[in-house]
């Protein structure tokens, strides 16, 4: 009986590394571009060039440990990159719209002994390094003098076992961990994706992902080492109004993002298309019947739609492909058969091996070396079965009689949030940790947008003799906001006297009630002078937020994010409030102002700076209480 599935029964030799790669492309094509980004243009000449210059700044330093990249979605960040692995090191790339925490601890936490910044992220990364840390180095002018180096001094030589970078990942006990990932692996993933597209030196290939995301990984290395040309694309900084008309402007081939940010791109096309992309690449989320009908309507003709599954341990395990006029049945679309080199064992409850259902274990030669600094996760995590390593993905999937794999959801209490993997057991120790809380739990739920996104709702019990102010849900929202992601922040908090539990003591969420809905907004009362009514501007933003919330009416005090909003619905009202009020808005400004009343005062040319970043989170969950306060009375 067989109980395993592999495309192909064996990987071909792999031993070139990213450099060597990346040389051999510049070798072939120099003038060819290599990167299409928001900050610039670059060929692979002037790439390599870049990266040469970064390689010969850190190799001064003396350093040889890990550095980190503090910097912007593009050429800079991509320059970096390649300038470390130039240098002999591994990257780890930080993601600017992470709390200051959060990158403190990746900086501390991977051993880094550099760390590599530019103009527009320096204010940041001062703020990161600590007194032990390195200090960060602008690499600005060091791009800016690049087109004086000489190629020669191009280094390729690696040894294909060493670490390329370290992504970190959610962790289950509230330490994210930081996943190593070797030179032979990585180009062994960019080659089976290069091969299963057939990529070519006239594509361009889509980077959607923060850095920190193995779909950028993919996207990237892919480009690079077949000549064609990445399209880094700032979907976070500029907003999703920026995304379809970038698309277009920059040829892009062969698409690749979440689920989410793809039905976001498909539902701002309205009639129009993207006739250029020919292959469009979803993972990290369920994907439905829906989206090939999308891609069909907006794509090009013979575009083909791939579901893709993956982790950030093994990059892509299966993929499922649909060609142009392939029968789609109703639901979700299954995942697919494993790539080459890869092989796919399921396990049953008790470890053994199943024909039809279990646990996803992947099975290759060329996955992760493991946690960087965590023995006891990498161990439960990673393993070897008849000569190759392996890894337990806690996934659960069924095969079909013709090899088909259909996604079943999880063996553990991992989720998936807009496409980033998230342990609830992470969220569950910081809120833990909170100074006016004794208990916490947080579940994961379907939520009621009708957009098939899931949303997180925690729970709490109060320490005894907290304040009010201590165990207030927005004040909780707040002190998350510091230490997490903001899609790890749950959308709601809610206060329990015991959480629930089972007869055998466990927590029993089939019994943890729902979070309340949120009650119709209204405006406070305004001060002295001042109208009663949303007018102007006020009004405009006002109206975008209930429509792009679902809300019946907002206040002027209201916080977008306490109201349910997060980065890409944000990104619609930015798109909206372009398109209404006929002007450029930097998402950073609607960020900096969340509430209307604060948003309508700063575009109407009112004296009102961006918050103190450091003081930003002190003064929402002040204006946050007031507003509670307000509703509370009505």
């Amino acid at each position: 009986m067989t109980t395993t599935q592999q495309s192909s029964p064996s990987s071909p030799a792999l031993s070139e590394t990213i450099t060597a790669g990346f040389a051999a492309q510049v070798a072939n094509a120099p003038d060819n571009p290599a990167v299409l980004a928001d900050d610039g243009v670059a060929t692979y000449r002037e790439l390599a060039a870049n990266a040469t210059a970064v390689a010969a700044l850190l190799r001064d330093t003396g350093s040889t440990g890990p550095v980190a990249l503090l910097c912007r979605h593009g050429v800079t960040m991509i320059s970096t990159m390649l300038g470390a692995l130039q240098a002999g090191r591994p990257y780890v790339p930080l993601d600017p719209t992470f709390p200051a925490r959060r990158l403190a601890f990746q900086l501390t936490d991977s051993g880094a002994t550099s760390l590599l910044t530019d103009a527009d992220n320096g204010p940041l990364a001062r703020s990161v390094a600590t007194d032990a840390g390195p200090a960060p180095v602008d690499a600005d002018p060091v791009l800016a003098d690049a087109s004086t180096v000489d190629l020669a001094g191009m280094a390729t030589a690696a040894d294909p076992d060493a670490t390329a970078y370290l992504l970190y990942t959610s962790g289950s006990t509230g330490t994210p961990k930081g996943v190593r990932q070797s030179h032979r692996n990585v180009v062994f993933g960019a080659r089976n994706h290069i091969r299963t597209f057939g990529i070519t030196p006239a594509d361009r290939t889509g980077v959607l992902t923060s850095f920190g995301f193995d779909m950028a990984v993919t996207d990237t290395f892919s480009a690079l080492l077949s000549g064609a040309a990445a399209a880094p694309i700032d979907i976070r900084g500029r907003g999703l109004a920026h995304l379809a008309g970038a698309l277009d402007e920059r040829g892009v081939t062969v698409y690749h993002s979440t689920p989410t940010v793809y039905r976001y791109l498909v539902a701002s096309l309205g009639e129009r298309a993207l006739p250029r992309v020919r292959v469009v690449l979803l993972g990290g989320e369920e994907v439905t019947a829906r989206d090939v009908r999308l891609c069909r309507r907006h794509m090009g003709a013979a575009c083909v739609f791939v579901n893709g599954y993956g982790a950030t341990e093994v990059s892509f395990i299966a993929q499922h492909h649909l060609p142009p006029g392939a029968p789609v049945a109703d639901g979700v679309v299954p995942i697919g058969r494993p790539l080459e080199g890869i092989e796919v064992v399921l396990l049953d409850r008790d470890g053994r091996e199943s024909a039809t259902e279990g646990e996803i274990l992947a099975r290759s030669k060329h996955v992760a070396l493991g946690y960087h600094g965590r023995a006891e996760p990498s161990a439960a995590r990673f393993g070897t079965l008849r000569g190759e390593r392996t890894y337990r993905t806690g996934d659960l999937a069924r095969r079909a009689p013709d090899g088909t794999l259909t996604f079943l959801g999880r063996a553990d209490r991992q989720v998936k949030i807009r496409g980033f993997r998230v342990e609830l057991g992470e969220i569950e120790t910081c809120l833990a940790d909170l100074p006016g809380v004794a208990q916490a739990a947080v579940v994961a739920r379907r939520a009621g947008t009708g957009r098939g996104e899931t949303e997180l709702v925690g729970y709490v019990v109060p320490r005894h003799g907290a304040t009010d102010e201590g165990a207030d849900e927005a004040t909780i929202r707040a002190a998350l906001g510091e230490l997490l992601p903001d899609y790890m922040v749950p959308r709601a908090v809610v206060a329990l006297a015991e959480l629930p539990l089972t007869v055998t003591g466990k927590l029993d969420e089939r019994a943890l009630p729902a979070p309340p809905a949120q009650p119709p907004a209204q405006p406070p009362p305004s001060p002295a002078g001042a109208g009663d009514e949303l007018d102007g501007v006020a009004a405009v933003i006002a109206r975008t937020w209930c429509t792009v919330l679902d809300l019946p009416s907002v206040g002027r005090a209201d916080n977008f994010f306490d109201l349910g909003g997060h980065s890409l619905l944000m990104a619609l009202v930015h798109e909206d409030l372009e398109g209404t009020l006929g002007r450029r808005i930097p998402m950073s400004d609607l960020f900096a102002h969340p509430t209307v009343g604060g948003l309508a005062a700063y575009l109407s040319g009112a004296d009102l700076p961006a918050e103190d970043a450091v003081d930003a989170a002190v003064e929402r969950s002040a204006r946050r209480r007031q507003a509670r306060a307000r509703r509370a009375g009505r």
